[in-house]
């Protein structure tokens, strides 16, 4: 009896450890999980939003792409719920032909709303139905969609679109959320860092690719612990201490947020840069699935052995015009030589 009773005891200590250990990620089946990546099948995501049947959610850095605001316009005009938020904070300013385009979402009975309460609303997500959930680092613009290298995931999750449907009504009022209760679900600024550093001290062969990885994230020692990575970012004079420290290649276009470690998977909107983490409202998403993983993995892989393809060519065009140059100056010395040697024989 007592030996069962310590086994309770036991048991029972122990459940909180387990929880705070899966709180970071959350397993999902192959079948919930569609990955999409821009520009290659970007357009999927207007397939996936024409499916709605009773309302629509969105939150967004920026709302510009002409084809995703008409399909909006036309389910609003059906009487579906359209709720957009957007950010009121816009580097550079919130660009005319987003107000255009609230004013045609507006007009076709959509709501609207601009939220001010954090340094940038950098979010990039989808909810359908309250079942589906779009979430990643496509942004909803023209480059989005038609240019950057970007990763969403397509997630049919009941349980977890509620979750997104919960921050992005909360942001539409312009309230506050202060805690997250549902696993791998990454929030900023409530929970990315930890959420993110979880991951990262995973074993494994770590594949990364950010838009930017700054020294304020605090993340590189995590990074530097991984002795086999592979570490993408984007073209950003900021990125150059990482490709110091880290061994990082740069990559033309590239708008992902993405981190494999083993079966684990992050895609969201989230920077690691200090803005980023603590000051902007992110979302994104940790999962556990081998099958989305390798697609993940792949992907980054294919970019990267792209990005050393086209840096080799421009070092070999760089090689070439330097050989030029140097045969065009041995040419004109060898001139100039020629004319003052004719010069001394007609004396």
């Amino acid at each position: 009896m007592r030996i069962l009773l310590v086994m309770v005891l036991l048991i029972t200590l122990a459940l909180p450890v387990m929880a705070h250990a899966q709180s970071w990620y959350v397993p999902i089946n192959s079948s919930q999980v569609s990955i999409v990546v821009s520009p290659v099948n970007s357009t999927y995501i207007l397939n996936v939003i024409s499916e709605a049947r009773h309302c629509v959610y969105v939150e967004a850095y920026e709302l510009t792409y002409q084809p995703l605001v008409n399909e909006l316009v036309n389910l609003a005009r059906r009487g579906i719920e359209v709720y957009v938020v957007l950010s009121g904070n816009v580097y550079g300013g919130i660009p005319e032909t987003e107000y255009s385009v609230v004013n045609e979402l507006v007009s076709s009975g959509a709501h609207v709303s601009f939220n001010y309460n954090y340094d940038y609303v950098h979010s990039k997500v989808f909810v359908i139905d309250n079942g589906t959930v779009i979430i990643g680092s496509i942004n909803p613009t023209y480059y989005g969609f038609e240019t950057d290298l970007g990763i969403d995931l397509v997630i049919r999750n009941s349980s977890i679109a509620q979750v997104f449907t919960e921050v992005i009504l909360t942001d539409y009022r312009n309230e506050s959320i202060t805690w997250i209760n549902y696993p791998g679900i990454v929030v900023s600024p409530i929970n990315s860092m930890e959420y993110l550093e979880d991951l990262l001290n995973q074993p494994g062969t770590l594949y990364m690719a950010f838009e930017e990885l700054y020294p304020s994230s605090g993340m590189y020692s995590l990074i530097a612990m991984h002795g086999n990575r592979v570490v993408l970012v984007g073209q950003y004079s900021e990125n150059e201490e990482v490709i110091n420290e880290l061994g990082a290649v740069m990559v033309s276009n590239l708008t992902a947020k993405a981190i494999v470690v083993g079966n684990y998977v992050y895609v969201g909107s989230v920077n690691l840069d200090y803005t980023s983490l603590h000051n902007n409202r992110e979302l994104g998403i940790i999962i556990e699935n081998p099958q989305v993983a390798q697609e993940v993995t792949i992907v980054m892989q294919q970019w990267h052995g792209e990005s050393k393809l086209r840096n080799q060519q421009v070092m070999h065009q760089v090689n070439y015009t330097s050989t030029q140059a140097l045969l065009l100056l041995i040419l004109l010395v060898l001139v100039i030589y020629m004319l003052r040697y004719s010069r001394r024989l007609k004396r």
